[in-house]
Parts: C-alpha cells; structure tokens; sequence
C-alpha cells in the first residue's frame, strides 16, 4: 500500500513538472516568435556599433545570459526587458538574476551595486552600464 502511494505521489509529481516545463517551452518559442535570427556580430553592429560600445562588452554579456540561461538568443533585440517580455527565465530559476550579476561582475572586473541591478531592466541597459563601470575605472 505505501508503494502504490509513493508510485501515485511521484507520477502527480512528474506530470506537474512536464506540464510546467511545457508552458515555459511555450512562452520561449512565443517570445522569439517572428524575430529574425542574428549572429552575435550582426546583433552588435544593428544595437550597439553606432554608439560606439566596445564589441567584446556586447559579445561577453550575450555569452553571459546564454550560458545562464542554458538557450540560444539569437532572436534578442536590445530593447529585452528583464522585467517583461524576459522574465520568463526568472520563472525557470529564481536566482538567475544574482548569477547574471555575478557572472558580469568576474567577466568585467566590476562591481554592481544592488541599487544598479535593480535599476537595470534592458539588455541595452545592462551593456550600458558595464561599459559606464570600465570607463569609471579607466
């Protein structure tokens, strides 16, 4: 009897986890929907090369958010808000946000205050504001 309750506990179990897993599937594949597909440096001279921003910033950050976020984002636009249309991946770990930050920070030799994090809502935002944390120490 306490068998065929831990197998119904663990099947329960299973099915919320590929039911959750399918609507954040979902809302990934709708999130890119319709967007063109850009290389890292295509991505770079259409957002950042008319400013001026240092190409290895743009290229590290992308890296960055790829690797913590485990998917392709080839389909990003500057303009991404974390607090919007991106915050889909903070549903698939709550503490992606600390990690970005943390990874950013090793990458560029910066420090980010909370108070900038949080500030922090772009892609444009965030390439930004390392290059601003470069320059300060320069």
């Amino acid at each position: 009897m306490e068998y065929l309750i831990a197998l119904i506990v663990f099947i329960s179990i299973s099915i919320y986890f590929f039911i959750e897993n399918k609507k954040t599937n979902d809302k990934l594949n709708n999130l890119f929907l319709g967007r063109e597909s850009l290389t890292n440096e295509e991505f770079y001279e259409k957002y950042f090369k008319s400013k001026n921003t240092p190409e290895y910033i743009v290229h590290g950050v992308k890296r960055i958010l790829e690797k913590e976020f485990d998917t392709d984002l080839s389909k990003l636009q500057a303009e991404d808000d974390f607090s919007t249309n991106l915050s889909v991946f903070f549903a698939l770990d709550s503490m992606a946000d600390v990690e970005i930050v943390l990874s950013i920070e090793k990458e560029f030799n910066i420090k980010i205050t909370d108070k900038e994090a949080e500030e922090t809502h772009t892609i444009r935002d965030i390439i930004n504001l390392i290059e601003l944390k470069i320059k300060q120490q320069a």
